[in-house]
């Protein structure tokens, strides 16, 4: 599916028709009203001082509008308050609403997103620069759906009613306001091509500045053992200075844009005010008097800070432009299960890697060349090798987390690039270290959901395979396991990860150091458990040494 900014808008809108609708609705009754208001003032004029305006008699069709006393006009003026706050607070509510509902329809889309892009992606441009997506970008996507395109368009109608209005008092004066409105804009608009450049740099440094941190925050055990506080603080600074730097230039553009609008306004306000004062002073063409000015004068006074929202509104527009295009271009890469899901058992299907090679980018040495292997369902395969022969490798290989460059992997008659990575790994459950444990609590971790009738499964197994260990170091469902599992010990992750697996259920185990970090007797444990179920499944050991314990079919060297 292509992405672009207006079809991610009008999916949206279609989809909330009724919502974006009556927000609309509110925001067109609620600027009637804010005209009507001025209006009537000028039939107070009228009511006070005893003179009437043929331009106000054109209004008589609206209801009380042609108060015959003074306690009706208040009937009729307190009512438009009333309504004019009641429908205010409709639209400002439904705009609030929708930019709400954008941003969780965004935000959520954007997380399914991020969790089906292609591993190699992550490889290269890391985990951290993702992040601002859900904050700054999300802010400035809301900010242009609710003041960009719903307030703006509100506005838009409210100042061409103004205008409107103008006009049928003196039409000459509604075409000046009309053309100075135009060429503001036109100004505007070339400062804010120089804004937009300025900005989509300083949003990449902002980036950049998040990765980094993300990445110095999750090794600080590393950094603080190896007291590498001061060659961080001088990187963090060179990235802080240039974004300081780039800040400068922004804020220089966007203070002359915010100052230069209250400037162009009152310039138009003193160009109305010198053709009113001469067609005031003029006896042959003498356009404004009593009700009429008063009228005139409280319009203008009514749309100066609408005039200046809209003139800002090529800020909301170029922000919004910039975070719109980081987040289509997340929703562009290349991404996993494009293919349809199947439901094949490929336990009782032999693995074949035939003639596959595979390096990874920036590399001149491939990891595999020309592998040819077999594994046979339901037998026990050893992959031994030393560290960095490939065996990591050759578990993403498996799991379809990255693709041969050449050769086929091939489970049974099914290749695996005819296979969503879905279909295989519902078919396959993994013991690594490069597979950490997640979530708040163990019972999270070790589960695929968490339904009821998972929690007697999960429990006697974690009790089961516990059974040997201190119990000052038993863990129960609720225990606490920490950022990525951080508040465990390596024995306790172990277990949990075998617990993770084997409730799984999934035919084909793949067991990287399968009794590393174990003690004696919950080794022997794991391995009365695993032995009985050899010949039920297919069970692929990782090592860098022979693994003793098990009933071994064959072993393959790296």
């Amino acid at each position: 599916m292509s992405y672009t900014k207006w079809s991610i808008i009008n999916t949206f809108a279609a989809k909330n028709i009724i919502l974006v609708t009556l927000t609309l609705f509110t925001g067109l009754l609620y600027n009637v009203l804010t005209i009507l208001i001025p209006i009537s003032i000028g039939k107070f004029y009228e009511l006070s001082f005893g003179f009437s305006s043929h331009r106000l008699a054109a209004f008589k069709f609206i209801p009380f509008m042609d108060a015959p006393d003074f306690n009706s006009f208040l009937v009729f003026f307190f009512s438009l308050v009333i309504l004019r706050l009641l429908f205010e607070y409709l639209n400002r509510f439904g705009i609030g609403l929708i930019g709400e509902r954008f941003s969780k329809t965004l935000r959520e889309q954007l997380f399914t997103n991020q969790l089906q892009i292609s591993m190699d992606v992550y490889d290269k441009k890391g985990i951290g620069k993702y992040l601002l997506r859900y904050s700054g970008d999300l802010k400035s996507i809301q900010n242009y759906m609710k003041n960009g395109l719903i307030r703006f368009a509100q506005d838009v109608v409210l100042l061409g009613i103004v205008v409107v209005a103008i006009g049928y008092f003196d039409t000459l004066l509604g075409v000046i306001i009309a053309c100075c409105i135009l060429i503001s804009s036109l100004v505007l608009w070339g400062i804010n091509k120089a804004l937009y450049t300025v900005s989509l740099e300083r949003r990449n440094k902002r980036s950049g500045m998040l990765s980094f941190v993300n990445t110095r925050l999750r090794g600080i055990m590393a950094l603080k053992a190896f007291n590498k506080y001061r060659p961080e603080e001088k990187r963090y600074q060179k990235r802080s200075d240039n974004l300081y730097n780039i800040g400068k230039r922004y804020v220089k553009i966007v203070a002359f844009l915010q100052a230069i609008i209250p400037a162009i306004t009152y310039g138009m306000l003193g160009i109305i005010m010198v053709y009113v004062f001469s067609s005031t002073h003029d006896d042959i063409t003498k356009s404004f008097q009593g009700a009429s000015l008063l009228v005139l004068i409280l319009l203008i006074i009514s749309i100066l800070p609408v005039l200046r929202r809209s003139l800002r509104v090529s800020i909301i527009w170029k922000l919004g432009d910039i975070s719109f295009s980081k987040l289509i271009a997340i929703f562009s890469l290349p991404k996993e299960n494009q293919l349809p899901f199947e439901e094949i058992a490929l336990g009782h299907k032999e693995i074949i890697f035939k003639d596959v090679i595979f390096g990874y980018p920036d590399t001149n040495k491939p990891v595999f060349k020309d592998l040819k292997l077999s594994i046979p369902p339901q037998n026990t395969i050893l992959f031994q090798g030393k560290s960095g022969s490939g065996k990591s490798t050759f578990i993403r290989l498996l799991l379809k987390l990255m693709s041969p460059s050449k050769g086929q992997i091939l489970y049974g008659d099914h290749c695996c690039s005819e296979l969503s990575e879905k279909t295989i790994r519902k078919n396959v459950a993994i013991v690594s270290k490069d597979f950490p444990l997640y979530g708040r609590d163990v019972y999270e971790a070790i589960v695929y959901n968490r339904k009821e009738h998972n929690k007697e499964k999960a429990k006697f197994l974690l009790e089961h395979l516990q059974q040997h260990e201190d119990a000052k170091n038993q863990l129960q469902l609720g225990s606490k396991i920490g950022d990525m599992g951080c508040n465990l010990t390596s024995g306790q992750q172990k277990i949990l990860m075998y617990c993770r697996a084997l409730l799984t259920r999934k035919p084909i185990l793949i067991l990287e150091e399968p009794l590393k970090e174990l003690n004696t007797k919950t080794q022997k444990l794991l391995l009365h458990m695993l032995k009985s179920i050899q010949d039920q499944k297919t069970l692929i050991l990782l090592d860098d040494h022979k693994v003793q314990g098990f009933d071994i079919d064959k072993v393959h060297y790296f």
